[in-house]
């Protein structure tokens, strides 16, 4: 018994000593040694500190966000709108002086807004997607610097995937282009040396699939492509598509794909896989290599492998 005790503590304690390496498909704890509940979601950097915004598998799909300043140890900044539930895939914008969240509840896209980056989250509104309300599942996000833009990426049942521009107010505006001809879904958008660069996954439910990438020289389209963005077999290293996230560092770019290694309902057992991309504008290629334990210095943007 005295011995059992004793494992379960050095378990929990080995948990909190923090984080050294980024490794895919096992479980992530917390600075507090509990494990990470933010799924399907995506990442907002404010100053030195990144804010992981998801959808709790544990607690009816509410949202959570963390915090870290290095992408490794990771702080539980709780529920965002506690009384929000079977809210899929938040992400975050800043198209005012508010901070938003953006999300799928019953097939629709659920807006809602708040003083501050952390908590206090109130509902907004649905949102009624130009230029047909179509029935919307999967959502992501897009800020694009070089206009001060925020853009959301939604995918529909009707098989069409598509970028709305969101307007000053945190009111969805016009459509500004789109992905059709595949059942495609989890869409995350990034942009490299002016070329635009759009992952998509296919639809099969909680199983994965080979993510795809497509490209376009500007948001508003054509998106031409259509490659796996890693080998077939391995169906994306056993994930979908989330995020992707930019380290703009003193030495190099980094591009990150974030991706959920779901289990079989999508619940609790499920995990993460984020890697770095290679990304080559003038070939217009996006390349996923799989590392069991890596990190980067956020400040240089250099990646290591272990």
């Amino acid at each position: 018994m005295r011995a059992s005790i004793l494992l379960a503590v050095l378990a929990s304690a080995s948990c909190s000593l923090g984080a050294s390496w980024i490794t895919s498909n096992t479980v992530w704890y917390d600075t507090d040694g509990k494990a990470i509940d933010a799924h399907g979601g995506g990442i907002v950097q404010r100053g030195d500190t990144f804010y992981w915004v998801g959808q709790s598998a544990k607690n009816n799909q509410t949202p959570m966000m963390y915090s870290s300043t290095d992408l490794l140890n990771w702080k539980n900044l709780g529920a965002q709108a506690s009384s929000v539930t079977g809210y899929w895939r938040p992400k975050i914008a800043k198209p005012n002086g508010e901070f938003w969240l953006y999300g799928q509840q019953d097939r629709y896209v659920l807006s809602l807004k708040s003083s501050s980056l952390v908590g206090s989250y109130q509902t907004s509104k649905k949102v009624h997607l130009p230029p047909s309300d179509y029935s919307y599942s999967d959502t992501g996000m897009y800020y694009d610097e070089a206009s001060d833009t925020w853009y959301l990426l939604t995918s529909a049942d009707h098989n069409t995937v598509q970028i709305n521009k969101i307007n000053k107010d945190g009111s969805v505006g016009d459509r500004v282009s789109q992905l059709t001809g595949g059942a495609y879904e989890a869409p995350g958008l990034f942009k490299a040396d002016g070329v635009y660069f759009l992952i998509v996954s296919g639809k099969t439910g909680w199983r994965a699939n080979p993510n795809k990438v497509f490209w376009a020289t500007s948001i508003n389209g054509p998106w031409k492509g259509g490659s796996n963005i890693a080998p077939e077999s391995e169906k994306t290293y056993g994930s979908q598509n989330t995020h992707e996230l930019t380290i703009k560092g003193s030495k190099t770019t980094t591009y990150i794909y974030m991706g959920d290694a779901w289990d079989s309902k999508g619940s609790t057992g499920s995990t993460y896989v984020w890697l770095p991309m290679k990304v080559d504008a003038n070939a217009k290629t996006v390349t996923l290599d799989y590392h069991k334990d890596w990190k980067i210095d956020v400040k240089t943007g250099v990646v290591t492998y272990r």
